[in-house]
């Protein structure tokens, strides 16, 4: 156990530094003190990117899903509107993208691609990933995309 610190009042600065130079007790709460913010700030980034890798599993289910069954839908361009069957594509892919993230529903934005290959449909779908990091940190949002494209067999 180390000697506790006498007074020094009467003797000189240099012996009185030299004597707090050769202490060492405290150093390890120190460190700690110094270090834990930065460990906290690992760990949470560490949940976060793993929330948005779920979500993101999950909007690729979602949009699998949505791609199958406009691939079934005769006419699934959606230029002025969609017609129902691709609605219906665009619907069940946003409710199944929201059903398994939990995220609030303006957060997700799902249609068929405008322009697929010659003989294929695809669906894609957009996400605003709110980061739930406290405090000053730059990236608040990530968008999250999705893209699935099926071959077309329109019934």
């Amino acid at each position: 156990m180390p000697q506790p610190l006498k007074p020094l009042a009467g003797e000189p600065l240099a012996r009185r530094l030299r004597a707090l130079r050769d202490e060492d007790s405290g150093a390890a709460i120190l460190e700690f003190a110094l270090l834990l913010p930065i460990l906290v700030v690992l760990v949470y980034g560490c949940f976060e990117v793993g929330r948005a890798l779920l979500v993101r599993q999950a909007m690729e289910g979602a949009v699998r899903a949505g791609a199958r069954i406009l691939a079934q839908v005769p006419d699934a361009a959606c230029e002025a509107g969609c017609p129902p069957g691709a609605a219906r594509a665009v619907r069940i892919t946003e409710s199944q993208i929201l059903a398994n993230t939990g995220l609030p529903p303006g957060a997700v934005t799902a249609e068929p691609q405008p322009d697929p290959p010659a003989g294929t449909v695809a669906m894609q779908a957009s996400v605003a990933f709110d980061v739930m990091f406290p405090g000053p940190v730059p990236l608040r949002r990530w968008t999250l995309k999705a893209r699935h494209q099926e071959p077309h067999v329109g019934q």
